[in-house]
């Protein structure tokens, strides 16, 4: 039953990708980023925000360049037009971000990917200077199974509101990921055309499928791609929306921003 839903949903997302395709071409990287944010907007819950931009820190520091999803109830952003708002950049802070998507229309040589890689790499880590909040659910140690701990990646994030980045890609030449270890500020998913998917994720055998909802970088085992005949697209939506629910922003913190905005104010008078 889920393996038709995924597909169907696959499907559905390649045809809605066509239908864009045939009005904005996707010559050029801006095309595909609109045709994406517009399918996220359709496919999101209310509460997510997404839009193409950069994500400030409270030191006005700027990261990012592709798709951010963000706390859409808690921080007001310009909306209306959604053919029109999606192809203005815009500035969001670092508190009210859920996830940021490095988008590519073809990821087919090493070049384009570690240009992906390191993107992602860059906003991760202005985001983890963000207020961030411990979880208790965190396993320290690493996952316990029959009483002993295990070097699984942990089903739980080390904070609530842990950065979780993504690559997508609407097409991909296969094995160019073998392996990538993985670090605090890899991508969390990557989404690779209809076919592919990388995440940290270990076949145990008898034991079952572990995976990682975020990267886990004191687990041993690296991200890897797997092939998944139809269902990347489906597939990696629902693991986006699986990330999203479990992230608890912390609130806003305007008080920062009031205080470097009025700071500004007093050195210019």
């Amino acid at each position: 039953m889920y393996g038709e839903y995924l597909e169907r949903l696959s499907r559905q997302i390649e045809a809605r990708f066509n239908q864009i395709e045939a009005i904005y071409n996707f010559e050029h990287g801006n095309e595909f980023e609109v045709a994406l944010c517009q399918l996220l907007a359709e496919l999101l819950p209310d509460k997510y925000g997404v839009c193409r931009g950069v994500i400030l820190s409270h030191d006005d520091d700027k990261e990012g360049d592709d798709i951010i999803i963000y706390d859409r109830m808690n921080f007001p952003s310009l909306r209306g037009d959604e053919s029109v708002g999606f192809s203005l950049r815009q500035q969001i802070p670092f508190d009210a971000v859920y996830a940021y998507i490095e988008c590519k229309h073809a990821i087919e040589d090493y070049e384009t990917l570690n240009k992906a890689l390191s993107q992602v790499a860059k906003v991760k880590e202005l985001l983890f200077k963000r207020q961030l909040r411990k979880n208790k659910d965190y396993d320290v140690a690493g996952p316990i199974y029959n009483g002993k701990v295990r070097d699984w990646p942990r089903q739980e994030p080390e904070y609530l509101n842990q950065p979780y980045g993504v690559v997508f890609a609407r097409r991909y030449k296969s094995r160019l990921i073998s392996s990538i270890r993985p670090t605090s500020l890899s991508p969390d998913l990557m989404i690779l055309g209809k076919d592919h998917i990388g995440s940290q994720t270990v076949n145990l055998g008898p034991d079952g499928v572990k995976g990682a909802i975020f990267v886990d970088e004191k687990c041993g085992y690296p991200l890897v791609e797997e092939f998944n005949k139809d269902c990347a697209f489906g597939l990696g939506i629902i693991m986006l929306l699986n990330a999203l629910s479990s992230i608890q922003l912390e609130p806003i913190n305007w008080n920062a921003f009031l205080n470097n905005h009025f700071s500004e104010k007093l050195k210019k008078t």
